[in-house]
């Protein structure tokens, strides 16, 4: 019954991502230092034609499956990325109250999920990572640790978010001197330091190295499909990679 309360709320709180996920990065190209508001008001609208939707319109997973994925008032196709967020976030939280029934550890780490699937996306769409995610997602694991409430102690999740920074602005600055570009972007550096207080310091080459890993496989089998020639000067978003590795070695440890 846990599971399945635990389920119903984060396809609601999946709801409420998609929203973060596509006002947002949009707030902040504006304003960087705009406030939240803009994730609560206005009400909802279809990004395709700005029509206001009703409740029906708004109910997660079953909205997207009943109108067949494409807008009820302009039928343009509405993004699978709705749909994928809410049952992510749903299994998430259901994983959590699974693994630590309804708990303060359980919020805390179906919080940790939703931040990560905030950032995935966004960077996936508009290769930003938000501070005020990434920070957020941060302070939660120094909070965690602090608290006993993670499997690294509160030094090790310090030692993990200093490592996790400093070491991919490191390989940036080098790379920066040989190739007159930057290799990583900023937010790349918030978000290891991040996973490093989840993981610990110990974890955060082997993290860096999975994500590169995953990078290439994807990056890779995406040109190979499409038969095109990559080139040191395409960028990628690299944070959807970073998420994916720390969130396995996260698993791991629990």
């Amino acid at each position: 019954m846990e599971i399945f309360i635990a389920s119903i709320w984060g396809l609601i709180i999946g709801s409420f991502l998609n929203v973060v996920i596509h006002r947002l990065p949009k707030a902040i190209l504006k304003d960087p230092n705009a406030n939240l508001d803009c994730l609560l008001w206005p009400a909802s609208t279809a990004p395709c034609c700005g029509h206001h939707l009703s409740w029906l319109e708004n109910i997660p997973v079953i909205s997207w499956v009943i109108l067949k994925g494409r807008c009820k008032h302009c039928n343009a196709p509405i993004s699978p990325r709705y749909l994928l967020v809410e049952v992510l976030t749903s299994a998430s939280f259901a994983w959590s109250a699974w693994q630590f029934d309804f708990s303060l550890i359980a919020l805390i780490y179906a919080i940790f999920f939703s931040i990560a699937i905030c950032l995935l996306f966004i960077d996936l769409e508009t290769f930003l990572l938000p501070d005020r995610l990434t920070l957020a997602m941060l302070w939660l694991g120094l909070l965690g640790a602090s608290l006993n409430y993670l499997p690294v102690t509160p030094q090790d999740a310090i030692f993990g978010a200093s490592l996790g920074y400093v070491l991919p602005w490191s390989i940036n600055r080098f790379y920066l001197l040989i190739r007159k570009h930057d290799g990583f972007g900023g937010g790349d550096f918030k978000l290891l330091a991040a996973l490093g207080a989840w993981t610990g310091w110990l974890d955060i080459v082997p993290v860096l190295c999975g994500a590169s890993v995953i990078g290439l496989l994807v990056i890779g089998s995406s040109a190979f499909l499409k038969r095109q020639n990559l080139s040191m000067k395409h960028a990628f978003p690299f944070g959807p990679f970073l998420i994916l590795s720390g969130l396995s070695f996260i698993l791991i440890k629990i």
